[in-house]
């Protein structure tokens, strides 16, 4: 008789289904999803750090959500999204998938939002308008525990990051990229390291007080 099927090998199988249905879904309505190697590195992070409050900025139609949430254990997690229609898309989608998990969803500028909310985060993933990128770091002063992980998609911007001529349509978000990178880089409250996977991302330990 055949050893009976491991049942984790089956849920990947499941998984994989799942979330080769909904990039495809997203990449046919222009819906920008993130490389599922960097989804696979967010649930690796997630599952290994094991964090109490997660905050996504741009959540999308909760693809990357979904990586975040998955191993998400006694805490809870916040995503936060400018578009109205995906961020319904992504609470609904997260909800069903996870219903016992402790998520909610924020319809709004993250700028605005995250000031008022009352938490300390510790862990961030930041995939929203590039060119906020700054503005994205230096609005979590205050927010983020000790040790709390940031992590940035994104960074090589299809290697643009990298070039000295930019198009017009490029120039804002690339110096909102290089921005983020130098303020995490010099600030002497992140250790940062830059990792090539997907489009480039940035993980930022905050070591400040």
């Amino acid at each position: 008789m055949a050893p009976a099927p491991n049942k984790k090998l089956e849920e990947l199988l499941l998984e994989a289904k799942l979330l080769g249905d909904i990039k495809r879904k997203a990449e046919k309505e222009k819906i920008p999803v993130i490389d599922e190697d960097t989804g696979r590195f967010l649930e690796a992070i997630s599952f290994v750090k094991k964090p109490r409050e997660i905050l996504e900025i741009g959540c999308g139609s909760g693809f990357s959500s979904y990586f975040l949430v998955k191993n998400l254990e006694d805490g809870s997690y916040t995503g936060i999204d400018l578009n109205k229609e995906r961020l319904k898309r992504a609470e609904e989608f997260i909800k069903n998938k996870f219903p016992d998990k402790k998520v909610r969803f924020l319809s709004g500028n993250a700028i605005k939002i995250i000031p008022s909310l009352d938490k300390r985060f510790d862990m961030v993933f930041i995939d929203a308008a590039k060119y906020e990128y700054p503005l994205y770091i230096k609005v979590l002063d205050g927010k983020l525990s000790k040790g709390a992980i940031v992590i940035a998609d994104n960074i090589f911007y299809q290697h643009k990051v990298f070039k000295k001529e930019l198009s017009k349509h490029d120039y804002n978000s690339v110096a909102g990229i290089r921005g983020y990178i130098d303020f995490v880089t010099n600030s002497k409250d992140f250790r940062t390291e830059l990792i090539n996977i997907g489009d480039g991302i940035s993980i930022s330990e905050f070591v400040g007080i």
